[in-house]
């Protein structure tokens, strides 16, 4: 019952982590945001991070425990030094979060109640898929062997070398870390922690889109998110992200499908509309480095969605003025699908010993 509640408590800590990444790194104390768009770019800023710590570690074959040793305090000072340089617009979105509850309590309680709803029934379901099983073993067998994809989940056999479709997206490995500080059970952390984050964000995800369409009718919010709700639970077939979101909510390719590509949708709605929007091109381009870091799909999904939506706009608005950004939002993309080839051909691999 105690890891069920420190579980239940990880959920906040998560979004305020994320929410004070995104803070710092599009400067919230500095220029009107999108509180929506600082959780989620700072979702993908903290797993960048996450990453380019924990690297060096796993190819030299350094133990668990050591990242976890040296993340932690790098994590705390950022969190400290984000708190301090947005203390006074933190607290200003506090307090208008309150008032806007206060006025319109009605809406928020449909909202809220919907949400909830989801993270019960997401996290209340069975799940029984074979990449569910990866996820969770993948976080026993780090935290039980204290080494960083040396060993295989489903057998606990050593690996002779890495396997690239998982070496470079660590998101996995983060939830080994969250279970190592917080002292919880991988499935406690994986099924119930991150699963309830992860509806939580693309729901308001869902509320930024309706926003932006609605404007100031708040009813469209209620509306859509409800309504979004019902096409995901109703739309289940294993073509859909909405299979993903609902029953491997925890999964990278979940994160990929549901929040990746629809808050990219989202900047390029505002940026053709020319409507407000902090650092837009600075956020797709964390959105698609972070992608790589939580799973191997976004590798393809995310170039696959830059181009759908910025080729067609250069060439109907005659211009190559979006052409040098949108490239640079390809490049982690192409780059890892790169390293991916060059490693099924053989040309390199990386073995989990030194030789």
């Amino acid at each position: 019952m105690t890891d069920v509640i420190i579980g239940i408590l990880a959920v906040p800590l998560n979004l305020i982590i994320y929410y004070l990444f995104g803070a710092l790194i599009l400067k919230a104390n500095k220029r009107p945001v999108n509180e929506g768009l600082l959780l989620i770019v700072g979702f993908f800023t903290y797993h960048i991070l996450f990453f380019v710590v924990l690297f060096p570690f796993m190819i030299k074959y350094r133990p668990f425990s050591w990242f976890v040793k040296t993340f932690l305090p790098i994590l705390i000072a950022i969190l400290l030094v984000s708190l301090i340089i947005n203390f006074s617009h933190i607290k200003a979105f506090i307090n208008k979060g309150i008032l806007f509850v206060k006025r319109e309590k009605l809406i928020s309680v449909i909202v809220l109640a919907v949400i909830l709803l989801q993270v019960i029934i997401v996290t209340g379901t069975y799940n029984f898929t074979l990449d569910a099983a990866y996820y969770v073993s993948n976080v026993t067998t780090t935290l039980q062997t204290d080494m960083i994809n040396v060993y295989d989940p489903f057998t606990g056999s050593w690996l002779d070398h890495y396997e690239v479709r998982y070496l470079f997206a660590t998101y996995s490995i983060n939830d080994a870390f969250m279970c190592k500080i917080l002292t919880i059970p991988a499935l406690i952390q994986t099924k119930l922690t991150m699963s309830a984050v992860v509806i939580i964000m693309v729901n308001v995800l869902y509320i930024m889109i309706a926003k932006c369409l609605y404007k100031d009718d708040l009813r469209g919010v209620a509306i859509m998110v409800s309504l979004m709700f019902i096409v995901n639970i109703l739309f289940y077939t294993i073509f859909t992200s909405s299979l993903f979101l609902f029953t491997r909510t925890y999964e990278g390719k979940t994160i990929i499908g549901n929040l990746s590509v629809l808050t990219i949708f989202y900047i390029f709605m505002l940026l053709i509309n020319d409507e407000e929007i902090n650092l837009p091109w600075l956020s797709m381009f964390i959105i698609s480095l972070g992608s790589v870091t939580v799973s191997s799909s976004g590798n393809m999904l995310i170039p696959a969605t830059l181009s759908l939506l910025f080729v067609p706009y250069m060439i109907i608005k005659k211009t190559l003025k979006p052409l040098i950004k949108y490239l640079c939002c390809l490049l982690p993309g192409v780059v890892m699908v790169a390293v991916y080839i060059l490693y099924i051909e053989g040309y390199f691999v990386l073995y989990t010993y030194p030789r």
